[in-house]
């Protein structure tokens, strides 16, 4: 929903990506938080935004980049939700400063360095390590650093993580609900260790790998890809009951995360196309290396993409080609537990299947897919269920 966003810079109306929950709204007060903040460190004169050099990262919506894109600034992320989301709030309030942005993607490295670097928390902390330690060797010597987060979500270990890594690091009094982190750059952190310091060169230093289960298959994760250490007990069910008719020639892996449903289906389908995609880069990267480490033959024409599910290109280039569609859908964005991602995954898998075409999604029993599948489909058809997943396919008809 796009409400009024009253801030020190300005009056805006920004909306989340999906946008079709009334009660949810496409800021925080930890935003609001920080522009009170830089608007006092801009009044005292121990700030110049005209001349620095600016990075927001873990931007969700452009709460933070709308109102700075008057100064010219570079916004980090690992979701091309936030990315697009930020890009449409820019143009919907001021068109103009879309020059003025940058879009950096966590599987990127930053460059050069930075006088302001302002950030959010990020919900998965190795992944916010990782994005902190990249800050190593990018900050100019009196360079200003601020976080924001809600109160609850502020952790100890988060400023502590903080002071090893850049300099000692504080947090603010609680101002509705949230809290300042407040970080000063030591030119080199005699605390931040080799081990931390191998973060600031390149993402694969924060990529781990597993074995799969019963396979000779490494499964590649980067900082942010769920279960990044094991194959999560969802998926294993998954991958027990799997499609195995062998007459797929177009798959998509929606939602692919490390590639794990995909290489099984490569694994059963050679002769297939498979697309993997998710919002997340580093999930989309995860894919490729988990896929071109453990193909090394056959099941070549493989597509990785970034994307806010099957939205715009997607959608019109591949509508009703698909023969079958994986699913794991999340049921959260960020902190907010909710099913508009997954709503909005089924009725787009719908419009890309051709006639017959598949759907199969593997879910916690709690959440009632089958109801919306039933909707959206006219039909849908339990695979297997135990104490807490259901597999579940939908067919086009």
């Amino acid at each position: 929903m796009t409400r009024q966003y009253i801030t020190p810079f300005g009056e805006y109306s920004i909306k989340r990506i999906p946008d079709n929950d009334k009660n949810l709204q496409a800021w925080n007060s930890a935003d609001l938080h920080i522009l009170k903040q830089l608007l006092e460190w801009l009044q005292s004169g121990r700030l110049n935004l005209e001349k620095s050099r600016i990075l927001i990262i873990n931007d969700a919506f452009g709460a933070l980049a709308v109102p700075l894109s008057q100064f010219s600034c570079d916004s980090y992320s690992d979701s091309f939700i936030s990315h697009e989301a930020t890009i449409q709030n820019i143009k919907a309030n001021c068109p103009d400063n879309l020059k003025n942005l940058t879009l950096i993607k966590s599987t990127e490295d930053i460059d050069g360095k930075y006088d302001l670097v302002i950030f959010k928390e990020a919900k998965n902390q190795t992944f916010f390590k990782c994005e902190m330690s990249k800050l190593i060797g990018h900050l100019n010597p009196e360079a200003l650093i601020l976080g924001g987060m809600m109160a609850k979500n502020l952790q100890k270990n988060t400023l502590n993580m903080l002071s090893q890594l850049i300099g000692p690091a504080h947090a603010s009094l609680t101002w509705k609900k949230s809290r300042l982190v407040f970080v000063e750059p030591e030119a080199e952190p005699e605390s931040a260790s080799v081990d931390a310091k191998k973060y600031s060169h390149g993402q694969d230093k924060c990529t781990t790998t597993f074995q799969l289960e019963d396979s000779k298959a490494l499964i590649y994760n980067q900082a942010n890809v769920f279960s990044r250490n094991k194959l999560d007990i969802g998926t294993r069910f998954f991958l027990q009951n799997f499609p195995d008719r062998k007459q797929y020639d177009n798959i998509i892996d929606l939602g692919c995360g490390n590639g794990v449903l995909s290489l099984k289906a490569a694994q059963l389908n050679p002769q297939a196309s498979i697309t993997c995609i998710d919002e997340s880069y580093m999930a989309v990267a995860s894919a490729k290396m988990t896929l071109e480490a453990n193909l090394q033959t056959g099941c070549l024409n493989l597509q990785y993409i970034a994307a806010n599910a099957l939205s715009g290109d997607i959608e019109t280039n591949v509508q009703e080609k698909t023969d079958l569609i994986l699913c794991n859908p999340p049921f959260h964005q960020q902190y907010v537990v909710g099913d508009a991602i997954a709503w909005q995954m089924f009725k787009q898998s719908k419009s890309v299947l051709k006639k017959g075409g598949e759907l199969w999604i593997v879910g916690n029993r709690h959440l009632g897919y089958h109801l919306k599948l039933k909707k959206i489909f006219g039909n849908q058809t339990l695979v297997a269920a135990n104490d807490k997943f259901v597999v579940i396919k939908a067919v086009k008809m």
